[in-house]
């Protein structure tokens, strides 16, 4: 009896494996077809090259919009964004974004996708950090620039201008920031950790900022940001 339970767990255990298999093979065929449609191959976008939204493109391309299987091609082309440490801790993954010569930060899991700023459409009597609505993949999203809303002078949107697709409890809002740096692990180290020094446009919607190889980053709240109570109320 010993012998045929461990029979069935050996073909249980083949099963999955053999299924994960398949399905790691026809994720790399659709991220293969979806590079040679990006115009390049994988060969010539390596993890020093790759950005997070080059990165975003590509799945899409592929039909690929999840943030965890992005995570997956991540890895997969050499980007080294595993999600854990060297000591098998989970760390999470930041999208890392510039804002009033800042460097701000969003969880990756909150970030549905960085786009390229194209055709937005105005709503008449709504506040100036309200830009309008954009059509994006069949849904409407409402498009809100982030220097404005944080009561920052507004610039023009530049070709460096990325909007970020935020996600919170079924709540989505995209915001206009001033560009995206990387996608990298940052460990949320309480010790390490400043609830103090944020700067006052981003206090409210912040859980603090956290030094990285020199740089002070500052750890926006997507639940605060999202569901503040001026975000819903846009109208002039």
């Amino acid at each position: 009896m010993k012998d045929r339970h461990k029979a069935k767990n050996g073909d249980a255990e083949a099963s999955s494996d053999s299924s994960e298999m398949r399905v790691r093979a026809t994720t790399t065929e659709a991220l293969q077809k979806a590079l040679r449609s990006f115009g390049g191959g994988q060969d010539s976008l390596t993890g020093e090259t790759l950005t997070p939204e080059v990165l975003t493109q590509i799945a899409h391309r592929a039909g690929i919009t999840s943030t965890a299987q992005i995570s997956e091609l991540a890895r997969m082309m050499g980007m080294n964004l595993g999600m854990s440490d060297s000591g098998g801790i989970s760390v999470p993954q930041h999208i890392i974004f510039a804002l009033n010569e800042s460097e701000c930060t969003f969880p990756s899991g909150s970030v549905q996708s960085i786009e390229r700023i194209t055709d937005v459409s105005t709503v008449p009597n709504t506040l100036s950090w309200v830009l309008g609505i954009i059509h994006l993949r069949g849904s409407i999203l409402s498009v809100v620039d982030l220097r404005g809303f944080l009561g920052l002078p507004s610039q023009p949107i530049s070709p460096r201008s990325r909007l970020l697709v935020v996600t919170n409890r079924e709540m989505t809002i995209g915001l206009v920031v001033d560009g995206v740096t990387e996608m990298r692990q940052l460990e949320l180290d309480q010790k390490k950790l400043s609830s103090t020094s944020a700067p006052g446009w981003a206090a409210p919607y912040a859980i603090g900022t956290i030094n990285v190889d020199g740089r002070a980053i500052i750890m926006f709240d997507p639940e605060r940001l999202l569901f503040a109570e001026r975000m819903h109320r846009y109208h002039a």
